[in-house]
């Protein structure tokens, strides 16, 4: 497929890109800056992270790198704090960053893998948005937040309780944003991707199928370890997105032509949650 870029879509706007080290956090900043966005890229992956700085810099895109853990609130202050230091504003938040956990039915969860996706699904896009808000409001020239959701929070997945819960919250989350904020000039919406050909994806059904041959191991009949896996595994498109596809949504989420969207949950999802 044709990758097609809008010269000149973001040329003046400051953006920051949480999980940008990898997936669609780094598809969707390689795209914004061909598309002239001053970026903020955040991570915990140092390497990867430095690596996608360099390859914006390389094509003469303005960018730096913050290796930050968002799961804690001083770190999203300090995300802010740089930001306006090297632009001196900001317009666009696309809150990407998260961790699929390690599944688990409710009743084999400890508390602790509980906390952690909590922490760094929910928690991190809360601490984001907080700063990010208090930001928007002190310029007093509206904004764009997109966060990143999931279609585990438009609906269940077998064995995931921890996933779907912390995905719920986020589009909830930003619901009641889109409310509170709409006053200031300030939209909020969501993207609820489902299978996307990302390092996060990948390293997730990796962690699946071993769980599944081993419940089958201990006896488990075949048929019900398979769904562990979702019971629906493919969409109406039979194929995972690509994340240049999920950073294509997510930038026209951002972009002026969606100045009339707030409050939305958008199923990127290939028809996953239409069956």
């Amino acid at each position: 497929m044709e990758k097609r870029y809008y010269a000149g879509r973001f040329d003046t706007k400051v953006m920051i890109i949480t999980g940008a080290a990898t997936g669609i956090g780094k598809a969707t900043a390689l795209r914004a800056a061909k598309e002239g966005a001053k970026l903020v890229l955040v991570d915990k992956k140092v390497v990867e992270g430095e690596e996608t700085l360099q390859a914006i810099l390389s094509e003469g895109g303005d960018a730096i790198f913050l290796n930050l853990d968002l799961s804690k609130e001083e770190a999203a202050e300090e995300m802010l704090k740089e930001t306006l230091d090297k632009y001196g504003k900001l317009d666009i938040a696309i809150n990407n960053a998260g961790v699929m956990g390690n599944p688990s039915p409710l009743h084999e969860l400890p508390k602790e893998n509980m906390d952690y996706t909590m922490a760094n699904n929910l928690y991190s896009v809360y601490f984001s948005c907080k700063s990010e808000l208090k930001v928007f409001i002190a310029q007093n020239n509206g904004g764009v937040i997109i966060n990143n959701a999931s279609i585990a929070g438009l609906t269940g997945l077998p064995g995931n309780p921890a996933y779907v819960a912390s995905k719920h919250a986020v589009n909830g989350l930003t619901k009641n944003l889109a409310l509170d904020y709409a006053r200031f000039g300030i939209r909020v919406n969501s993207v609820n991707p489902a299978g996307t050909d990302t390092p996060m994806v990948e390293e997730a059904m990796e962690y699946v199928k071993a769980r599944r041959a081993q419940a089958i191991a201990n006896g488990m009949n075949p048929a019900d370890a398979g769904s562990m896996a979702g019971q629906k595994t493919q969409t109406i498109q039979k194929r995972n997105a690509t994340a240049e596809e999920q950073a294509a949504s997510i930038l026209f989420l951002a972009s002026d032509d969606s100045t009339h969207m707030t409050g939305a949950t958008l199923q990127t999802d290939g028809g996953w949650t239409s069956f």
